[in-house]
């Protein structure tokens, strides 16, 4: 079930940072048999999104790495951490030395590649974190060490209940995940940062009692559930006549089909409405499942186009 949540959250990091960055999640560390958690480089002709994505947009301003901890980390996970922020920039600078455009080129000077901004993200207040490092309190919620470190440390729980922060508190536990997913569900149908996380909370099974994670409350699990049944008569409602049209049965049509709108941050062509029915009824609802979860909207949009996709 941890396992579950954990993949939510990275999952969640990734989609939401994808909107302006070339974002990605379990990113090997070649120099250290190390994973960065969610490896993040912004766009800069995506400026207008990044502000849009309130403070985890400040905190991606550069290339950085999140490290997300559901337990609050003590000195020795924020060693390991240092330690991965080191590896993966000289990686980096390895990289950058033998890249293809530069074989014939003299060596790239070790500053050329930025240092990364590491992002640790705990659920509760890392006191011997704070303490042991000397972090100063930036903005609610937000800590960092000397400058030269490049490193903040964001406290879930002290982040302020504004929209600003709820991508971020959805990575929360007890009361601040409650308070967030009530944040969610009262925003607006078209807002960004619905169709981000919910198709992400269904399919991670959010919906279902035994698969939320360990320290969700039970309360909160009704509210889930009360939700997410919402959720659905919502979208079979939204989607009945277009199911009807499309010739799937009532219980299997948009549904999924409406996660991929949802995914792809518009909506479907007449095509690629036609070609989901086919892919439907040929691969079954749970490839198709498979594929809206692991496919950004830009992957999945070209797997739509596709008239070999698997």
């Amino acid at each position: 079930m941890r396992e579950r949540s954990d993949q939510f959250i990275k999952s969640l990091l990734r989609d939401a940072l994808r909107r302006m960055a070339e974002s990605d999640t379990e990113v090997e560390v070649a120099a250290a048999t190390q994973r960065i958690d969610v490896w993040c480089v912004p766009d800069p002709a995506r400026e207008a999104v990044r502000r849009e994505l309130g403070v985890l947009g400040e905190l991606a301003a550069g290339p950085c790495m999140f490290e997300v901890f559901r337990n609050t980390p003590g000195l020795r996970h924020m060693r390991d951490c240092l330690r991965k922020q080191l590896a993966w920039h000289h990686e980096l600078e390895r990289r950058a030395r033998t890249a293809p455009d530069r074989i014939e080129a003299p060596p790239a000077p070790r500053n050329e590649v930025a240092f990364p901004w590491l992002i640790v993200v705990s659920t509760g207040r890392p006191e011997t974190v704070l303490d042991g490092f000397g972090c100063q309190p930036l903005s609610p919620g937000v800590y960092g060490p000397a400058p030269a470190l490049h490193v903040r440390v964001v406290v879930l729980s002290e982040l302020p209940r504004t929209r600003s922060t709820l991508i971020l508190r959805l990575m929360g536990a007890r009361w601040v995940l409650r308070e967030a997913l009530q944040d969610l569900m009262a925003l607006p149908e078209d807002a960004w940062e619905r169709s981000v996380a919910l198709p992400l909370l269904v399919h991670f099974g959010y919906e279902i009692p035994g698969q939320l994670p360990e320290d969700v409350e039970d309360d909160v699990i009704m509210e889930i559930q009360e939700w997410f049944k919402s959720y659905q008569a919502e979208q079979r409602q939204l989607g009945l006549d277009e199911g009807k049209r499309l010739g799937l049965d009532e219980g299997k049509r948009l549904a999924l089909a409406r996660l991929f709108e949802k995914r792809l941050g518009r909506t479907m062509t007449d095509d690629e409405r036609s070609t989901l029915a086919e892919r439907l009824a040929r691969l079954g609802e749970e490839r198709l499942d498979e594929v809206v979860l692991t496919l950004d909207g830009e992957t999945l949009a070209a797997w739509l186009a596709n008239p070999e996709g698997r």
